[in-house]
């Protein structure tokens, strides 16, 4: 039984460090770490193991943990150790956040490990991780309409049902833009020129909440839900590469 035990605390210590390992030769990643040790407790993600569609893969990140007052949940990436750009998503939070669990769709080249890293306003950091198998990549899939134009359009916003004020609740937002990543080929030798929505930026009266920064790896008509517990004189202003704005208010 001792001998049994042993063996399973040095097989839990050697996976420990290989998956330590692992991150710290993904140099996207441990770059923004720096020398600093992340926590492997209370940040959760969620994803299929395996995805059939490599271009809209649904992805979930959660913080779960109790944070000393004053120190909230600051920043949090999402990365993809094999897409052309290992920069997914990330989030820029303010302490206006009342519940950090957030919803979003990603582009998956290949099988491969997906990070997640937070990071807390107090540098303090958290990272997790998981293997996603993907059938079909979806960097270099063709859109539903290939002429599709690269404007943003029909920005929606789907606050909570009876939100009450002071009480967390999901709201759901979406634009319209086919997120032209610029790995995929034209037919005739090139590539078509890449054409991202760069940003969304959510505002509670005048008083930025939050700003998403979108990159390759976030899939087609750009999808992030979060929570909430003021929904009063919200806006919310989506920025493309070419420095067009929507806003849309609430």
């Amino acid at each position: 039984m001792r001998l049994m035990w042993m063996f399973s605390l040095l097989l839990s210590l050697f996976i420990s460090s290989h998956a330590l390992a692992d991150w710290q030769r993904f140099s996207a990643l441990s770059d923004k770490v720096g020398n600093n040790t992340p926590h492997k407790d209370n940040l959760n993600l969620s994803l299929p193991l395996v995805a059939d569609d490599g271009s809209a893969v649904s992805l979930k990140v959660a913080f779960t943990g109790n944070l000393p007052e004053g120190e909230y949940i600051s920043r949090i990436w999402i990365l993809a150790d094999k897409n052309p750009n290992p920069d997914v998503i990330d989030f820029e939070l303010s302490s206006a956040i009342p519940r950090i669990e957030l919803t979003t769709r990603i582009r998956l080249g290949e099988s491969q490990t997906v990070y997640a890293l937070a990071q807390s306003n107090q540098g303090n950091f958290w990272l997790t991780q998981q293997d996603v198998r993907v059938t079909v990549s979806g960097c270099l899939m063709a859109n539903d309409d290939t002429q599709a134009e690269t404007t943003m359009n029909q920005p929606r916003v789907a606050l909570p049902r009876n939100p009450k004020a002071g009480e967390a609740a999901e709201l759901r937002t979406m634009i319209n833009h086919p997120m032209e990543t610029g790995f995929r080929e034209d037919g005739q030798g090139g590539f078509v020129p890449q054409q991202l929505v760069e940003s969304l930026e959510v505002f509670h009266s005048n008083n930025p909440v939050m700003t998403v920064n979108f990159h390759t790896g976030t899939s087609a008509n750009p999808f992030v839900a979060f929570f909430l517990d003021q929904f009063d004189n919200l806006s919310f202003t989506w920025t493309d590469q070419k420095g067009q704005q929507v806003t849309e208010e609430r």
